[in-house]
């Protein structure tokens, strides 16, 4: 998927997997958000997503077991913005590490209560870390919910130092995956869409040696373009 922000009907149709005839119905009912521009219908990638996000909400709250039956709505690509990521962590700490993740996540306009999830954090590593071995841990709060998160997300931070993350191999942590999810089975869809990437041979070096934003989105893409 071109990272352009406007969309013709054939690559919306790529992207949320649908006939393109489907695609035209929906814009011409105004299902889905669309222009037209000399007799051609456009999309903004933003509004696309945003659409889609509502249905991803609304669809979790309402049919749990065929939600997490579905094939994947939003790619990851599109689930990590560039500022959700921080390559640069300072942290020494565990407990300054779910603080360097919030703020991120509060930056980026995802997260709404910054005191209240590090609170949701730090309980969830009291009953077990969620460190996973091998340098990765992926954080996440106990009671995922809207009050903590207004959007599905994820968080990418990365320490070269490594901390302390009472990892069960005893390795310290360098690379965190913090899920943000306005309910539980989002967090679980998005928990599978982590487990899928982490199960690629190498990924750790590759994350480890990205030096921009830019190299982590790449690694991204490059990974959706095999699933496909």
């Amino acid at each position: 998927m071109p990272l352009n922000n406007v969309l013709t009907t054939k690559e919306v149709a790529t992207y949320l997997k649908l006939n393109e005839k489907t695609v035209l119905k929906m814009a011409q009912s105004g299902e889905i958000p669309a222009v037209k521009i000399a007799n051609q219908w456009r999309f903004y990638l933003s509004s696309i997503d945003e659409y889609m996000q509502d249905k991803i909400i609304k669809f979790s709250k309402y049919d749990f077991g065929k939600f997490l039956k579905s094939p994947d709505i939003l790619p990851l690509s599109r689930l990590v913005h560039p500022d959700c990521i921080n390559l640069h962590m300072l942290s020494e700490t565990k407990d300054d590490v779910l603080v360097e993740l919030v703020e991120t996540a509060k930056k980026s306009k995802i997260a709404v209560s910054s005191d209240e999830l590090i609170n949701q954090l730090k309980k969830r590593e009291e009953m077990l870390s969620t460190a996973i071995g091998n340098g990765i841990a992926i954080p996440h709060p106990r009671n995922p919910n809207d009050e903590l998160f207004q959007k599905p997300g994820i968080i990418i931070g990365r320490t070269m130092k490594g901390v302390d993350f009472s990892a069960p191999d005893g390795k310290k942590v360098h690379l965190f995956f913090m899920t943000c999810a306005p309910d539980v089975v989002l967090h679980l869809k998005l928990l599978s869409k982590i487990a899928v990437l982490l199960n690629v041979d190498s990924i750790f070096e590759n994350f480890m040696k990205a030096i921009s934003k830019n190299d982590i989105m790449r690694i991204l893409l490059k990974q959706e373009r095999i699933n496909a």
